[in-house]
């Protein structure tokens, strides 16, 4: 099954998706099983399967020996964030550089390039490349989020070249999720739980 756009998925009060099982999982914390997370959130019971096999794998959750039904106890709680798991207990890591970036710019003061945030937001395992911080940046600027201080001038790969230089607006700190670039031309902010921007349609008449 598809997975539904971001604004449908994680907009309003209570937890969908993983987030949802999550949260079951921390409120039960031990002794709870496929059917009583099932019961608590409403997914379906393969969704909530894969996801804490996945948990098992990376020693989120630990089976209760010899249950029957399987039985589960939360050994590793890191907090409200669903942790994003492979069914194999890999960490997922897309969208951890859009996470870095936000989590950079949230900290950054004063004005800087999005080049700067490229260099300040990567980590040896999950690199952000130029034009990544570039376009959200860009993005960003469209829905309010970061000032523009100075339009950069230039072709790219000229080294006399300036790239666009930002400040972040303090008042659009509105948490630790990244607001999020989506493919309608929007951007969602799950702190706030609703789209901030939207392009305008096109006109094609």
């Amino acid at each position: 099954m598809a997975r539904k756009p971001a604004h449908l998925e994680q907009a309003g009060p209570k937890p969908t998706g993983r987030r949802a099982v999550w949260a079951a999982i921390r409120a039960q914390r031990s002794g709870f099983t496929l059917a009583s997370l099932e019961r608590a959130t409403r997914i379906h019971r393969d969704t909530i399967r894969t996801y804490l096999r996945g948990l098992e794998a990376a020693g989120y959750v630990a089976r209760t020996p010899d249950s029957n039904p399987a039985a589960y106890s939360l050994v590793r709680d890191v907090g409200t964030e669903a942790p994003r798991v492979t069914r194999d207990g890999k960490p997922v890591t897309q969208g951890l550089a859009r996470e870095q970036m936000w989590r950079t710019i949230r900290m950054l003061g004063g004005d800087w390039s999005w080049r700067d945030l490229a260099i300040a937001a990567s980590v040896e395992a999950v690199p952000v490349a130029e034009a990544d911080a570039k376009d959200y940046c860009a993005n960003l600027a469209r829905a309010g989020y970061l000032l523009i201080v100075a339009a950069g001038h230039g072709a790219s790969g000229d080294s006399k070249a300036a790239p666009t230089r930002y400040r972040f607006v303090p008042a659009r700190n509105t948490g630790p999720r990244p607001p999020m670039v989506q493919r309608l031309s929007s951007i969602f902010d799950p702190n706030l739980g609703r789209i901030v921007w939207q392009e305008a349609p096109h006109d094609d008449e």
